[in-house]
């Protein structure tokens, strides 16, 4: 593998993912376009698997279920269905975006700290290079 070939596989994550199963609805200028499950979210991005495949580069809506509607850009493809977003959103949408994840993760308990639950969860990061 020569250098610049090693230069696309830089990890480039600056957060954490963490799995989930949460069905996703995938917006683009008000309609509904694609439909799916996010494998796994963090902060600054997820890995959703839906239907019909999305462009790379693009940007949409993804509606996850019951928690909003996250803008964000589609930064790969990979597998048969599956996809790289990287959400376009402030710093105050990613403290709500962390509430979330602290909801949906099983070891959350509603006497436990942030930082506890935050330090609970389990590091999914998946490193294919």
């Amino acid at each position: 593998m020569n250098t610049q070939t090693q230069a696309r596989f830089v990890e480039r994550r600056q957060s954490r993912r963490f799995d989930t199963k949460l069905s996703v609805d995938v917006v683009s200028d008000g309609q509904k376009i694609a439909f799916g499950m996010v494998d796994n979210l963090s902060r600054d991005g997820a890995a959703v698997s839906v239907f019909p495949l999305l462009d790379v580069g693009r940007k949409y809506g993804f509606h996850l279920s019951g928690h909003g509607v996250w803008t964000g850009a589609v930064v790969r493809r990979f597998g048969t269905k599956s996809h790289g977003i990287r959400f376009d959103i402030d710093e105050s949408q990613k403290r709500r975006l962390d509430k979330i994840i602290l909801s949906l993760s099983p070891e959350s308990s509603p006497d436990d700290g942030d930082e506890v639950k935050v330090a609970d969860l389990r590091d999914t990061t998946i490193r294919a290079f």
